[in-house]
């Protein structure tokens, strides 16, 4: 596995009373011996917004990480005002592009992970 991606959310859950954002952490590890830059594309489910816009789609490119090298991203879940009580979820898609010393660039493997936050 050449990157690692690390997520917390604090609080664990959305409390539909007060509306407050969750803040989700996500921490990328280049883990391979070369470097590389991570496209994160994040895409919330339709009770759930990524900012204070409620924008369900974002992408976000990091730096160049070098070997061993991490990289965190933070970002506030807000609910939407018809929030109902369940679970929603937030999908992460990862792709890992190669630089080579040339300067040259190429995506080489995409991972994807999934978060679930509970709505009380």
């Amino acid at each position: 596995m050449s990157i690692s991606i690390n997520t917390s959310i604090v609080p664990y859950k959305i409390d539909l009373m007060d509306k407050r954002p969750v803040q989700l952490d996500i921490e990328i590890i280049n883990r391979s011996d070369t470097q590389k830059r991570v496209v994160l594309e994040l895409i919330a489910s339709n009770q759930i917004g990524l900012n204070n816009d409620f924008t369900a789609k974002e992408k976000i490119e990091t730096k160049l990480l070098k070997a061993g090298e991490n990289e965190k991203i933070t970002r506030d879940i807000v609910p939407k005002k018809y929030a109902v009580k369940g679970e929603e979820i937030i999908a992460i898609i990862a792709t890992e592009i190669t630089v080579e010393n040339s300067g040259y660039s190429y995506p080489s493997k995409k991972f994807r992970k999934t978060i679930t936050i509970p709505l009380k």
